[in-house]
């Protein structure tokens, strides 16, 4: 019995600190853009649903293993999406820090992990206005190349 509990305990911490590594390996955040209709501010989406988008983007967020400068690198994805959760178009990225090698390869990681992660089915359709468009702000600094 004893044994069982140690085992349980192991292989709970063990997922425990796989899901924390995969949350801080990819510092990401995902914000909404404010919009300005009539003169009022369309609310936000919850922190749940954000923390639930980053999420997804980052269990798809695969990058090599050989970037010397990848601590560097800062990307921004501005996505739009429809009310279905799909991607419209195609997400603009900007990028900065590191050689321009290392941002086109962890820009490239980037785009695919959200393109994966479409669609984004947790967004509530009845809050459209607030989440049509996504900013997906990358952090490389804490990524472990």
């Amino acid at each position: 019995m004893l044994h069982w509990r140690f085992h349980f305990a192991k292989s709970f911490g063990t997922m425990a600190i796989l899901a924390i590594a995969c949350t801080l390996s990819l510092n990401a955040r995902a914000d909404t853009v404010a919009r300005k209709e009539s003169g009022t501010k369309v609310p936000m989406i919850g922190q749940a649903t954000m923390d639930a988008m980053k999420r997804s983007v980052a269990d798809r967020f695969v990058l090599p293993g050989n970037l010397k400068d990848a601590g560097s690198v800062k990307l921004q994805f501005r996505v739009k999406l429809g009310k279905d959760g799909n991607i419209l178009g195609t997400p603009e990225a900007d990028a900065s820090g590191g050689s321009e090698a290392t941002r086109k390869t962890i820009r490239d990681a980037a785009f695919r992990a959200i393109v994966r992660a479409a669609p984004f089915t947790m967004l509530l359709k009845d809050k459209y206005d607030g989440w049509k468009e996504v900013i997906f702000n990358f952090d490389a600094s804490d990524l472990n190349p």
